[in-house]
């Protein structure tokens, strides 16, 4: 394909190493029962000025001529009608010099689309507004700077419309921008917990090019990680001179850490390291845990979405834990059409329950958790009293031990200490529960004047609700075996 911007060594574009590992994950893996891409999804975030309209142009325009879909659409959408149009822009420039192009796959640019007349495929750019684009039914769209979506409302849209679709691509470019409701920190959040293995996502394409949290913000060594055609575009000389503006200037260097080194505008920072909580993955024995010291902890805070349940034994110095999520069926729909947490996948391999209708169903939870009572004999459950009202008397009446868990930083300080001593040491199996894994990664603590620890929901990126129920469970744990259960139980903390 030719360059259509620019000053460059030749005529054709020259895929560079980044670019050329993108475009190989995305089309050169197929499954082999039909052939389709692996990938649906493919996510490419990287600093300013690294091609990415030239790279999502070239990326369409293959969608159009060479994938299998009968009458394609190919869709470029954005924040504002000229921004979708700069993509397409691209792509028909690309068109309009490539007479090759044109005689192989009889395509032709348009003032406004680019047509492809043998098999009725077209490819336009759009306006933002959601409400003008119910009638659409993309093959492939490119969703270009995603940050700058302050709302889901065209996402959504977008996302429910390809469900005729055999094989849709989704294809989001983006750099870092400041924060907003929109779906960039969703998005961003899937990726970056898909990338450390928090997760599978098989669909799932991400190439995300940042430094490092700890990289110094002027180290000419660590700008490659956010401009991995550095030297190419932008040249090392352009970020030699924003660096010089961004020492001396406030304002600019705002801008310099978020656009040219593609770090976050503000983040709150995860209490489990993942990679110490994966050691403890071991296998929670069940039917050997008959007798042995258990807890229980109950989150019950979301109607419409997770509810969960934890118990914790504690044997041979190790504690183990197992439990239940439950979560109504339009949550898992919702999910499922904004693909930001895996929850059908969770519900067929049986680590998620999903409930019917739109919100919990509490006669089920009681059920299914008076049946671990039965079972497992927990010598107390603390829980969250935020909800907990459609569940708790039915729980207190069949005889099942139960404390109000205040939820402070001195009631949670005890439990989160204890809980991290013990899986940092090795002490801890949680069986690799992939729920509770996502709930960990998202934890993260709130602190009072003393320095006294509590799970933040609100400043956690997503759903804690697995990991609040087992520290609850930890609490009662670590105070039945310091000064004795009910010696804690008559004299609760309250903050």
């Amino acid at each position: 394909m030719p360059h259509v911007e620019g000053e460059w060594n030749g005529p054709l574009i020259k895929l560079e190493p980044a670019q050329i590992f993108f475009v190989v994950q995305l089309f050169g893996f197929r499954r082999r029962a039909d052939g389709a891409r692996r990938f649906t999804t493919a996510l490419f975030a990287v600093a300013r000025k690294a091609a990415k309209s030239t790279l999502a142009a070239g990326i369409l325009l293959y969608c159009l001529c060479c994938e299998p879909e009968n009458g394609p659409q190919i869709v470029c959408a954005a924040t504002t009608g000229d921004q979708a149009r700069i993509v397409w822009a691209v792509a028909r420039r690309m068109v309009e010099r490539t007479h090759d192009l044109q005689a192989t796959f009889d395509i032709q640019a348009w003032a406004n689309a680019i047509s492809r007349h043998e098999v009725g495929g077209t490819f336009k750019p759009i306006n933002a507004k959601a409400s003008t684009q119910d009638g659409l039914n993309p093959s492939a769209l490119s969703f270009d700077e995603l940050h700058a979506h302050k709302t889901h409302d065209l996402f959504n849209v977008l996302r429910s419309a390809t469900g005729a679709r055999k094989n849709p691509l989704f294809l989001y470019t983006t750099t870092e921008g400041y924060e907003n409701p929109g779906p960039w920190a969703e998005t961003r959040h899937f990726a970056q917990q898909l990338l450390e293995g928090v997760f599978e996502a098989d669909h799932f394409l991400v190439a995300y090019y940042a430094v490092d949290d700890d990289d110094d913000d002027f180290d000419e060594s660590a700008w490659i990680k956010a401009n991995p055609l550095l030297g190419i575009t932008p040249t090392l000389e352009k970020m030699r001179e924003l660096a010089i503006e961004a020492k001396h200037a406030p304002g600019a260097l705002a801008e310099f850490r978020i656009k040219r080194l593609n770090r976050r505008s503000s983040s709150a920072t995860g209490w489990i390291d993942l990679r110490r909580w994966k050691r403890c993955s071991g296998t929670v024995p069940l039917d050997e845990l008959h007798g042995v010291p258990c807890w229980g902890g109950l989150d019950l805070a979301s109607t419409r979405d997770l509810c969960a349940w934890r118990l914790v034994w504690l044997q041979d110095e190790t504690y183990y834990t197992w439990g239940r999520f439950w979560v109504p069926a339009e949550a898992v729909k919702q999910r499922t059409e904004r693909g930001s947490v895996p929850y059908q996948a969770w519900v067929t391999s049986g680590c998620l329950t999903q409930t019917e209708g739109d919100v919990a169903d509490y006669a089920l939870i009681t059920r299914e958790i008076l049946e671990d009572w039965e079972r497992f004999q927990p010598a107390s459950t603390g829980y969250d009293a935020w909800n907990a009202a459609g569940v708790i008397p039915d729980l207190g009446a069949a005889g099942m031990p139960l404390e109000q868990f205040i939820q402070g930083p001195r009631s949670y300080n005890p439990a989160m200490q204890a809980f991290e001593r013990a899986y940092v040491a090795g002490k801890l199996r949680h069986g690799g529960d992939p729920v509770l894994t996502w709930n960990a990664a998202n934890l993260v603590p709130r602190r009072d004047a003393n320095m006294n620890l509590a799970p933040d929901k609100k400043r956690s990126a997503e759903k804690i609700d697995g990991m609040v129920a087992l520290l609850m469970a930890f609490g009662l744990a670590v105070a039945g075996e310091d000064t004795g259960i009910s010696g804690f139980l008559a004299a609760p903390i309250i903050v």
